[in-house]
């Protein structure tokens, strides 16, 4: 055996069994990933990000292609938008302004709202003053929303380049859908409803969502160093481009992100960021209070394993997990039984439906007990 051979087995002899454990993790989910784009042909990429608070250790994967057109590989660090993920950070950053008296959970909607907005629900028969903050938070307001509005999705199709405005949103829900019942009588689920909170959050910061969201939070305390607003904000300096995201096999890269940015959307990140940014708000290093973070939690009805105030709730191995997901193929949960946070994309909107299957593969490669 060559003398170099012989050193690098002496290393491996004496490195630390937790590294060792960590090295064969981050194997065990190469694999993983390489697996899954490998079983799923219309599967172009996947990026999986894994935070344990246990091993005080962090790993990211990807497998396959960022854009498949150019075959180009795709990358851990790649960010991607992460659609109704972003719905999550807005609740914190609404919470937040409420811990600083601003507004109430239990203020009617139009004491809040810009008169232009509150005008134009009321048009359509929105009980503004009857509509609670927390309903709008927790999808109680009796909203539609404007996405599921079959015309409205066609554009990205017809129009991809098209700059929606909030108004824009808000207009398309009051003249496609009618109220769908009274306040708090039933949960549905309602991107209109967070385009409004966005509008709520600009009114009272005087700053365009993205930074108002970014200092409310705590994007650089926390450390998200690769999150940003597009258009809004400028992408960090030194991130990797944003990789392609699929509709269908339609490649949606260029579609204008105005289509889902108010609000209910708008944020690119990449999955270790967002696994970090979930991990930091159960641990309470986000809300200033513990109890506005089990307000948060609480569920306010059964739907989506239990919707809180931007947040649901999972089951994947048999372990509870809280967090949310994104229409373009992003989900992250933190499973607190377990001590870890993952944070998942999967590059065709299509496949995310599998995405709690990945996530209990993703427990067991990690040693998380099965839960019951």
């Amino acid at each position: 055996m060559p003398c170099t051979t012989l050193a690098v087995a002496a290393l491996l002899l004496l490195q630390p069994a937790s590294s060792a454990r960590n090295d064969s993790i981050q194997f065990a989910l190469q694999r993983l990933a390489d697996s899954l784009v490998a079983a799923r042909p219309r599967l172009p990429g996947i990026i999986i990000a894994v935070e344990s608070k246990a091993l005080g250790r962090t790993w990211t994967v990807a497998a396959g292609r960022s854009d498949t057109a150019r075959n180009v590989p795709l990358h851990a660090e790649q960010p991607v938008r992460i659609a109704s993920n972003t719905k999550t950070y807005v609740a914190a950053a609404v919470l937040r302004l409420i811990e600083r008296g601003r507004l109430a959970l239990g203020d009617p909607l139009s004491r809040h709202l810009p008169t232009s907005l509150d005008a134009l629900l009321r048009r359509d028969g929105y009980a503004t003053d009857s509509i609670t903050i927390e309903q709008v938070l927790s999808h109680r307001a009796g909203f539609a929303e404007h996405p599921s509005v079959p015309s409205y999705v066609a554009r990205l199709r017809t129009q991809p380049s098209y700059a929606w405005t909030r108004e824009e949103q808000v207009q398309w829900l009051v003249d496609s859908l009618a109220p769908i019942g009274p306040p708090g009588a039933q949960f549905r689920y309602s991107d209109t409803g967070y385009v409004l909170l966005g509008a709520i959050v600009e009114r009272y910061t005087g700053q365009p969502l993205g930074p108002a969201v970014r200092a409310l939070v705590g994007f650089e305390r926390l450390g998200l160093t690769h999150t940003w607003w597009e258009t809004m904000e400028r992408a960090p300096t030194g991130v990797a481009p944003r990789a392609h995201q699929y509709l269908g096999g339609f490649d949606a890269y260029d579609i204008n992100p105005a289509f889902d940015l108010y609000g209910g959307g708008g944020i690119v990140t990449t999955m270790s960021d967002l696994a970090h940014f979930l991990t930091a708000l159960l641990d309470g290093r986000v809300l200033e209070r513990r109890a506005t973070l089990e307000t948060m939690l609480a569920p306010r009805s059964t739907e989506m394993s239990g919707y809180g105030l931007g947040i649901f709730g999972t089951t994947a191995r048999g372990l509870r997990g809280r967090g949310h997901s994104g229409f373009w193929g992003t989900s992250a949960m933190v499973f607190p039984e377990a001590g870890v946070t993952i944070a998942v994309a999967m590059t065709e909107q299509s496949e995310l439906r599998g995405v709690n299957a990945v996530m209990g593969a993703v427990l067991e490669r990690v040693g998380a007990p099965a839960g019951r």
